[in-house]
């Protein structure tokens, strides 16, 4: 599916939504098993528990998807 994402800071939320809102497509970062959320929406990033790993999802093809996982390589975890 996805790869998981760390962004357990105000700081590092702030600078992962200015990445993503600079995309053109729809981008998902997933909370336990079913509570999908805008991965461009501040206000809906803040809301989930963000000591925990969240489950990014790109919805794009494989070239804008690895163009953007370069900018949020910071944020990616095992």
């Amino acid at each position: 599916m996805g790869v998981k994402v760390l962004l357990d800071s105000v700081d590092k939320v702030r600078d992962f939504i200015d990445i993503t809102r600079s995309a053109p497509y729809d981008i998902d970062l997933i909370s336990g098993r079913n509570t999908y959320l805008d991965a461009k929406s501040l206000l809906g990033v803040l809301s989930c528990d963000c000591r925990k790993p969240l489950v990014l999802d790109i919805h794009a093809e494989m070239e804008e998807r690895a163009e953007l996982m370069s900018k949020l390589e910071k944020y990616v975890v095992a």
